[in-house]
């Protein structure tokens, strides 16, 4: 579908905002928000897409997504339980 990319990145953009809003201890911004859900939309394509042949680690998946609230890593436990729950 053409555009189907800058519709995805919209629709991420005001999730992110929305759910700072409501959940304002959650993350720095809404930037980090918006990271973690591209990062997570990644983690699934890589963990069940049959044209990747070398599905992304848990330990590389943390390391892409290090320093993701401005400048600082999310809790360790939190993203390994992400990583978990889209690969199993």
């Amino acid at each position: 579908i053409p555009g189907e990319a800058q519709v995805i990145d919209r629709i991420m953009e005001k999730f992110a905002e929305i759910y700072c809003k409501h959940n304002p201890s959650a993350f720095q911004s809404a930037d980090t928000a918006y990271v973690l859900c591209f990062s997570i939309i990644m983690l699934n394509t890589d963990a069940f897409s049959n044209s990747v042949e070398k599905k992304m680690t848990k330990e590389e998946f943390l390391r892409n997504t290090s320093g993701i609230d401005d400048g600082k890593d999310l809790p360790r436990a939190y993203m390994e339980g992400i990583y978990d729950r889209i690969v199993s």
